[in-house]
């Protein structure tokens, strides 16, 4: 995933995560409301440019001439998800996969747009299956933990999946904030 999605992604986490402590206090005819995903659907002021219209047309008729055309799919898949188009986003991840099953880091994006897509549980098998793959890829490691915290209130399994990015990617450009992000959750926990 590019550097733009990991800080689109993590900006967006920190809002949802700010807003999620009247989400974690049980309250009676409030227990069964969703927990807001970590990127605001309408957050305009996040928001990347509109793909160029070129690359697009590219793209397309790539696809046309190729609709197995694996880097084609991967792309057109990055360009509709920084579009926040996340369920389109995820079936071109499927088509590349159908492709090249074993692309962990295409898994994972697809994993990234089903969870925005509030696929929670799709999303988690995704990610899971990147994990079984490779137990420290970086973006499995941050969105599985997303997932699980918001998607599923699971807050000791988002600390361990986080913890295990912090330590197998000490040198990741993002480390501060997914250190936030961990430290945040654990007051969280603490005030519980």
């Amino acid at each position: 995933m590019r550097a733009a999605s990991w800080a689109f992604l993590i900006f967006g986490f920190g809002i949802g995560l700010l807003g999620m402590n009247t989400y974690i206090k049980p309250r009676a005819a409030e227990t069964t409301k969703p927990i807001p995903l970590f990127v605001p659907q309408n957050a305009a002021s996040t928001a990347l440019p509109p793909a160029d219209p070129a690359v697009v047309k590219r793209l397309e008729d790539q696809l046309k001439a190729d609709p197995k055309n694996f880097e084609a799919l991967r792309e057109m898949g990055n360009l509709r998800y920084d579009e926040r188009k996340y369920a389109e986003a995820a079936e071109l991840y499927a088509r590349a996969l159908e492709v090249r099953p074993d692309d962990v880091n295409v898994r994972s994006d697809r994993g990234g747009a089903l969870l925005q897509s509030q696929q929670v549980d799709e999303a988690l098998k995704e990610l899971q299956a990147v994990l079984a793959k490779d137990p420290v890829h970086p973006q499995a490691l941050f969105i599985m933990g997303v997932a699980l915290v918001e998607g599923k209130n699971d807050r000791e399994g988002a600390l361990a999946s986080w913890k295990k990015l912090v330590a197998s990617h000490p040198n990741l450009p993002e480390l501060d904030a997914v250190k936030r992000q961990i430290q945040q959750l654990e007051e969280l926990t603490r005030r519980k």
